[in-house]
Formats: structure tokens, C-alpha cells, sequence
């Protein structure tokens, strides 16, 4: 039991800066192309949708790790703009993970820096490869929205229960069984065979 909360602290502490940071700017930049306004400053982190799949993930130890900001619209075009900005700030986390790893300490741990910059990497990677599924507010599931699968998404993926079924698929083996497996770990380990090449 120990074990098993001194893994999950250290995993919230690891995560919470990276999560906090993307989360915030995926919505800044949603409210820019949707015209609308962010009703307060914590508007992105403040709801279930967040919270409990990114603490359902890191309480069952699982490879994939989530955490959905509150969305401000719906619409592929939202969708797209989400799952873009996931895609830049994973660039963002590899650049910043290579510069990191040029620049470590003689000896001992690398410094918190390193593993913030190959955590916002590593997250931002899954939340763009969450967007395969065919939820509401990913692009997988804004796109069959306006299919004529519609009726069959609506009914079985209402949004707003939308986090319960993440919370469950974040606390399950799926999500590491079937994307981690055939997309993220793939990319995310020529990823970190990329970064540490850069930063010879």
C-alpha cells in the first residue's frame, strides 16, 4: 500500500505541471478559433473530464495517460484545432526533452525540468491519439457526428456522460491494450530515440 501511494504522488507530481499547462493553452487556443470567450481562468481544468481519468490513470497504473479539458464548443473544426494543439505541444515537449538531455547534471537524477519536458511530451502524444476514438469533442467522434453513424454515437456517447466512459477506459487495460500498443508506445519510443540523438 505504501508502494503503491508513493508511485501515485510521485506520478501526480510529474504530471500536474505538464496537465495543468496543455489543458490551459488546448482551451486558449479553442476560445481564439471559436470566438468564444473563457468564462474564468480555470475554466479548462474545472470539471470532472479532467480529474478523474488522469486520476483513475495514475491510480491503476496505466501506460496511457489522460486528462480532457472542459471543451468551449463542438465541431470538427474544434476538434481539429484540439487535437492539433496536442500535436505542437508534444513537438514542444520532445524539443524541450532533448535540450534537456543535453544539459544534465554531471551526476545523479536529471532535474524535475527533464522528466516536466518528457512528461508534456508523453501526455500530449496520448491526447492526440485519444482523438481516434469516436467520442464527442475528439475528432474521430466529431467526425462521425455529421456521418450517418450520428444517431448511433448520440445515443450510446452522450458528452455530457462522456467522462464517465473515459474515467472507466483511463481506470481499464483497453486504452493501453489497444492504442498504447499500436500507436503511442511505437511513436513515443522513436520519440525518445529521436531526442536522445538531437541531443548528442
Amino acid at each position: 500500500m505504501d508502494e503503491w501511494l508513493n508511485i501515485v504522488i510521485r506520478q501526480l507530481i510529474l504530471y500536474s505541471l505538464p496537465v495543468l499547462v496543455s489543458l490551459t493553452l488546448v482551451v486558449l487556443l479553442e476560445s481564439r478559433l471559436s470566438k468564444t470567450a473563457i468564462p474564468h481562468p480555470f475554466y479548462a481544468i474545472l470539471w470532472r473530464g479532467t480529474w478523474l481519468p488522469l486520476l483513475a490513470s495514475l491510480a491503476f497504473h496505466r501506460g496511457i495517460i489522460i486528462a480532457l479539458p472542459k471543451p468551449l464548443a463542438s465541431g470538427v473544426k474544434i476538434a481539429t484545432a484540439r487535437f492539433v494543439a496536442h500535436c505542437l505541444l508534444c513537438l514542444l515537449g520532445f524539443l524541450l526533452f532533448s535540450w534537456s538531455l543535453a544539459h544534465q547534471m554531471p551526476s545523479g537524477l536529471p532535474p524535475l525540468h527533464h522528466w516536466w519536458a518528457k512528461v508534456l511530451m508523453f501526455f500530449n502524444l496520448c491526447m492526440a491519439c485519444l482523438h481516434l476514438l469516436p467520442l464527442p469533442g475528439l475528432l474521430a467522434g466529431e467526425c462521425l457526428l455529421i456521418s450517418r453513424w450520428r444517431e448511433i454515437i448520440c445515443r450510446h456517447f452522450n458528452l455530457k456522460h462522456g467522462w464517465i466512459i473515459l474515467t472507466l477506459l483511463a481506470a481499464s487495460p483497453i486504452l493501453d491494450l489497444l492504442l498504447g500498443a499500436s500507436v503511442v508506445f511505437p511513436i513515443y519510443e522513436s520519440m525518445s530515440s529521436a531526442a536522445n540523438a538531437l541531443a548528442r
